[in-house]
């Protein structure tokens, strides 16, 4: 006669038990979800510290929870990773990414979309400490894995493409930025019509993979091209056309040697009208702001210096001077711009010590050091970097890296320094750069110590 209320008693103890667990459930997620959207306030503030502290809560929650081998856990490693690249604090953000990314191969397996994000995260920390050969096989990596998932015209991958190219350029290797871009250009082109507004992204990228190709008057074609749409589109006057005009003019920088040969070859003086006819459309709009105006000024000015005509430039950037002396805003735009050194045509010494491109170093040994050598030097009316000097340097005996680097200097361009309106020789002008050097076994510590 007991057993039925035996029975209720023990539904009813079921019942209890799972009523404490969804409400402990509930209670957790609650609790989670408050934790995370206080880490994106902190991300969204730059405040690293405390959404490093944040993820750290919440690592200890998806493992109490979960357990280590979750995707609950591997978000929460990512969010630290994400805090710590904020801090800088690269050698942990990079722990921390593969840490998640080892957790979603074995709850998943190495082809899970979900692997895109922190591979790309992973690459930019190691971008960070100068690890551009980890990098670039970790982006590859994340882009073989979006094609395997969403196949190879998939336009998630496009920031991933960039960041590889970006990477390319800084490494130096022009080409292999250039293939890249051409990719880029395939997607963002596909099924566009090619002389609406929406095919100008594509054709901008072409233009930029054909400038580091050295197809100059393809790129000359190219931002025809983009000029022409947007003048059918919005008018002839449209401030949308700043942009094309300028790069069109700097095309006129480079010039293949086989186009001397042309009935009207292309020389330097050909870009100015160009850069002209921006700042004529600057100055006659009537919603343009000062900011496009003296750019554009900028622009022309800069152009006259890299093409050997710096004593063109002194009228021009005296006339910014003279815009930029109105108000407190635009004197500090005026003192970034005039009175400090600005590179305006940059240098990319080789990242390794007897190699001209990371390309050369596929395999990087173990032994590899950092170092770094200082240079000072005066520049000139002109932008040039003369009397160089070698001012610091660690370690010892690596000369003719820096001989390499110091000679490199050579053909840095500075925008020329400002005083009251008049361009003067700049003193002390430092330029630093860090590379990898090879250690040899004759070199490391345990051989000297048995010497």
């Amino acid at each position: 006669m007991k057993r039925p209320n035996t029975l209720r008693q023990l539904n009813q103890f079921y019942v209890m038990v799972i009523l404490f667990s969804v409400i402990f459930k509930v209670a957790n997620s609650q609790e989670n979800d408050s934790l995370s959207v206080i880490y994106l306030d902190a991300i969204a503030n730059q405040m690293y510290s405390e959404a490093d502290q944040i993820a750290k809560q919440r690592i200890e929650q998806a493992i109490r929870d979960y357990g280590l081998n979750s995707h609950e856990s591997a978000n929460a490693m990512i969010d630290l990773a994400i805090a710590q690249l904020g801090l800088e604090d690269f050698e942990s953000s990079i722990t921390n990414y593969e840490t998640a990314i080892n957790i979603i191969e074995r709850v998943e397996n190495q082809l899970d979309k979900r692997l895109i994000n922190p591979l790309k995260g992973l690459a930019e920390a190691q971008l960070k400490i100068n690890r551009a050969d980890l990098a670039e096989v970790t982006f590859n990596r994340a882009l073989h894995i979006s094609h395997v998932n969403d196949g190879p015209h998939n336009l998630e991958q496009m920031e991933s493409l960039n960041s590889l190219a970006d990477l390319y350029i800084n490494s130096n290797e022009n080409k292999k930025a250039a293939d890249i871009e051409k990719r880029i250009y395939y997607l963002q082109s596909r099924n566009v019509d090619p002389d609406s507004l929406e095919m100008i992204p594509a054709l901008e990228t072409l233009a930029n993979s054909q400038r580091k190709s050295n197809q100059f008057e393809r790129e000359r074609r190219t931002w025809r091209k983009v000029i022409k749409i947007i003048q059918n589109q919005k008018g002839k006057d449209s401030l949308d056309l700043l942009k094309p005009l300028t790069e069109l003019g700097r095309s006129y920088l480079y010039i293949d040697f086989a186009a001397m040969s042309y009935d009207d070859p292309p020389v330097a003086s050909k870009g100015d009208s160009f850069l002209r006819k921006a700042i004529q459309i600057s100055e006659n709009h009537p919603e343009a702001t000062w900011l496009q105006q003296v750019e554009a000024k900028i622009n022309l000015a800069d152009y006259y210096v890299l093409s050997d005509r710096a004593s063109r430039s002194y009228a021009v950037y005296r006339e910014v001077w003279d815009q930029l002396s109105e108000d407190d805003l635009k004197l500090q735009y005026r003192a970034a711009s005039l009175e400090e050194p600005v590179i305006i045509e940059k240098i990319n010494p080789p990242t390794y010590f007897d190699e001209t491109s990371k390309a050369d170093e596929k395999n990087l040994p173990e032994n590899y050091r950092e170092a770094y050598v200082s240079f000072n030097f005066n520049v000139s009316k002109r932008g040039l970097a003369k009397n160089i000097n070698r001012a610091s340097f660690n370690p010892d005996g690596l000369d003719a890296m820096h001989k390499v680097i110091g000679n490199q200097l050579r053909y840095l361009v500075y925008r020329p320094i400002f005083r009251d309106r008049e361009p003067i020789i700049a003193n002390n002008v430092n330029y630093e750069h860090r590379f990898f050097y090879k250690q040899r076994i004759s070199e490391s510590p345990q051989n000297r110590d048995e010497s």
